[in-house]
């Protein structure tokens, strides 16, 4: 990955969580809706290139996301904490089977810290009961502001 987008990836990261500490419980509903608008977007892309079945399938998915999103909040909250999980976990036991381990012990702590701020994150997730629960999405905001604060830092130190 490139310098320039490891720091866009950061920044987007810090987006994400300011964007989780500022809307709470609707930030998945919106999530949703950018979701279909997307789905839908992608499907007009693919009727305009005559690539029919694949643009009914997106389209009709667009909408139902949409249409449906907002019923399917709960679902995809307990999702993205899901995959939030197995990612860091995936990669805490990357980073520990390669002995992960550099030059200076900060170093070497931002190398540790992303994977765990993935699980942290998607415990915290996990724990959200039907969006009444702010403190869920503040904590996410913040741990994610941190994570993407240490990519931004390693992306930065990168030579």
């Amino acid at each position: 990955m490139k310098k320039s987008e490891k720091i866009i990836s950061a920044l987007l990261t810090v987006a994400l969580g300011v964007l989780l500490i500022a809307l709470r419980g609707r930030f998945i509903s919106i999530l949703m809706t950018v979701l279909g608008l997307g789905l839908i977007a992608f499907g007009i892309l693919d009727l305009i290139n005559k690539l029919i079945p694949p643009s009914v399938v997106k389209i009709v998915a667009g909408v139902v996301v949409i249409v449906c999103g907002w019923a399917i909040v709960g679902a995809v909250l307990y999702v993205v904490a899901g995959v939030l999980l197995i990612a860091g976990i995936l990669l805490l036991y990357e980073k520990i089977k390669c002995r992960a381990h550099c030059n200076t012990w900060y170093r070497t702590l931002c190398e540790y810290a992303v994977p765990a701020l993935f699980i942290v994150i998607g415990i915290l997730l996990l724990f959200n009961q039907g969006n009444t629960v702010d403190w869920v999405f503040i904590l996410s905001g913040c741990f994610t502001i941190a994570e993407g604060g240490l990519l931004l830092v390693n992306a930065l130190s990168d030579d």
